[in-house]
């Protein structure tokens, strides 16, 4: 038989890792290749995790209870919108938490005003970050305050049993709250509205402010403001791109920039409303291909409610915060301890084609407390009557209206000004 020669082909044996590192030259082969898969492996931005449900990169928003909320935080790359409260300001304490986080964090922040106010006054009287001692004070004081008021809404034994097993959910909650927060230690940080944060902290090289003046300053005639708005952010978005990717090509960890606009769309600054589409719609595929991220506070109450979803269609997250006041209205006994509603619109669906995070529920409640904001579920008190206690009866019929005020909100009737200019008001039940 004639030996045939076999063909040359384009298949090659692949030689395992600890084969090749064997032979090319034992322990000393294996530490080599091991130092160039740690060069090459890439870092992650600090203050940014990888979302266990879908692998999203995500950043915090500075609060953890929005954190949870939103399954981990804002991606990376996405439009987070916020519906601003009536007649307060709540909103702006969601503002700074975002703020104050890129300034902890050591991320570039670009903030602008587009009501005239001075950018560097609301950076001045960002909170200042609360150190472990601090926090965990709080977090005592905050225990020790639900127990009191647990133990003094105690009347009789049956009221004991229902207090007990309650307390008992309360206490594995807070364990539950302070290994996550020891867990994130270095992803989100807690804040004192009380104090100002340090502003030798500031680096100015990452505070990038533009105001109303500014704005009008540089705005072409016949152009409209928001396309000069894009210019400004398309320019720093490229400039820590750049920046990004020679910190990757060395080993380092890149820098996000956060982006953070106040009272987008007001009237006060343009009535250009195509301008505030082609905006969004821009900015949307800007920040696909970039390491950024941008928080965008909206009065959607002078607006109709087919240009509001307009606008929550070209935003990846959309929620809205709403305070008692500002509804109208008596607030229910049941809410007595809460300032108002927060409530979720729309949840990021990147990279995948179903929503793989969806929150339990959609409607929460916030407060203030004498440090910080807390956004928590609504708990509704037990319905307990008896016929000829008018105590109880009352109790039955404050917690009847709390559920008709949850019910409206769950309809989402009021929230928002209809096409018609007739408005529902969510607290008349």
């Amino acid at each position: 038989m004639s030996n045939t020669v076999r063909q040359p082909t384009t298949f090659t044996r692949k030689i395992p890792a600890v084969a090749s590192s064997s032979l090319a030259g034992g322990a000393g082969g294996q530490q080599q290749q091991q130092q160039q898969q740690v060069q090459h492996q890439k870092k992650l931005p600090n203050g940014c995790k990888l979302s266990i449900q879908n692998g999203n990169l995500l950043t915090s928003t500075g609060l953890n209870d929005l954190d949870e909320i939103m399954g981990g935080g804002i991606p990376v790359g996405s439009i987070l919108m916020i519906e601003e409260d009536v007649n307060s300001s709540y909103y702006m304490f969601l503002l700074k938490y975002f703020l104050a986080e890129g300034v902890v964090q050591n991320h570039g922040t670009f903030f602008s005003s587009l009501v005239g106010l001075d950018a560097f006054e609301v950076l001045n009287k960002l909170p200042a970050r609360l150190n472990e001692q601090e926090q965990k004070e709080d977090e005592e004081a905050d225990l020790l305050a639900q127990r009191e008021k647990s133990g003094a809404s105690n009347t009789g034994e049956s009221d004991l049993k229902i207090a007990w097993r309650y307390q008992t959910y309360i206490d594995a909650e807070n364990a539950k709250k302070r290994e996550r927060s020891t867990a994130n230690n270095n992803y989100c940080h807690s804040y004192d509205f009380t104090r100002k944060m340090n502003i030798q902290s500031f680096q100015p090289e990452h505070m990038h402010t533009l105001t109303y003046s500014s704005a009008g300053a540089q705005q072409v005639e016949g152009s409209s403001p928001y396309r000069n708005l894009f210019i400004e952010i398309r320019e720093l978005v490229r400039k820590y791109n750049q920046e990004a990717s020679a910190a990757s090509d060395i080993g380092g960890a890149p820098r996000i920039l956060r982006l953070a606009l106040q009272s987008f769309a007001t009237p006060l600054w343009s009535n250009d409303v195509d301008g505030v589409v082609e905006f969004l719609h821009a900015l949307k595929g800007l920040l696909r291909s970039s390491l950024a991220v941008a928080v965008v506070t909206v009065p959607t109450h002078i607006y109709s409610q087919s240009f509001v979803a307009k606008m929550a269609h070209l935003c990846d997250n959309v929620v809205a915060i709403n305070s008692f006041t500002g509804l109208g209205g008596e607030t229910p006994a049941a809410f007595s301890d809460y300032l108002g509603l927060f409530n979720i619109r729309k949840i990021a669906k990147l990279n995948t084609l179903s929503l793989s995070y969806h929150p339990n529920v959609l409607n929460y409640v916030f407060k203030m407390k004498r440090r910080k904001m807390c956004i928590e579920t609504i708990h509704l008190p037990p319905e307990l009557s008896r016929e000829g206690d008018a105590t109880n009866t009352n109790n039955v019929n404050q917690a009847k209206a709390g559920a008709d005020l949850v019910s409206k909100m769950k309809s989402g009737s009021g929230l928002l000004c209809s096409s018609g200019g007739n408005k529902v008001n969510p607290m008349d039940f």
